[in-house]
């Protein structure tokens, strides 16, 4: 389903703890798994916070105390500021990039985000999670699209 322009809305796959262990001093990394409705699929790379963040989200477990993404959801939500969705838009250097969109009695603002929070705010908020074309593309030509 397109969403606007060349937006594509995605879904979660799941995360995945990646097989190798990290070299010392390094986060251990997850793959986060995303597809769309023609099949195509992208593996994000994301911290362990992150990762947690995801799974936890995914399972719908609720915490005894509010963990970050849920305070950040509250916050939004005291302030009347509504995440619309989140957009997975650029991939340079086998990095990706996210943008929050969020609608504010002053409009429409948009700020960015490391993808995986960018996806745990979205599952929480059960907003549209939406990846660009061109992300798509430049994910296949990099070979970024499979890990």
């Amino acid at each position: 389903m397109a969403t606007g322009g060349d937006e594509v809305t995605v879904e979660v796959v799941g995360v995945f703890e990646q097989g190798q262990l990290p070299p010392e001093g390094v986060e251990s990394q997850h793959l986060l798994v995303l597809r769309d409705a023609a099949g195509r699929e992208l593996q994000i790379p994301i911290g362990s916070c992150e990762g947690l963040a995801v799974y936890v989200a995914l399972q719908q477990h609720v915490a005894a105390r509010p963990l970050t993404h849920d305070l950040a959801i509250r916050l939004l939500e005291k302030f009347s500021v509504a995440l619309e969705r989140i957009v997975i838009d650029d991939l340079n250097d086998d990095v990706y990039r996210a943008r929050l969109h969020l609608v504010a009695a002053e409009g429409e603002i948009s700020l960015p985000a490391r993808p995986g929070d960018a996806i745990a705010l979205a599952l929480r908020a059960e907003v549209p999670i939406c990846v660009t074309e061109e992300v798509f593309a430049r994910a296949r030509e990099s070979g970024a699209d499979s890990y």
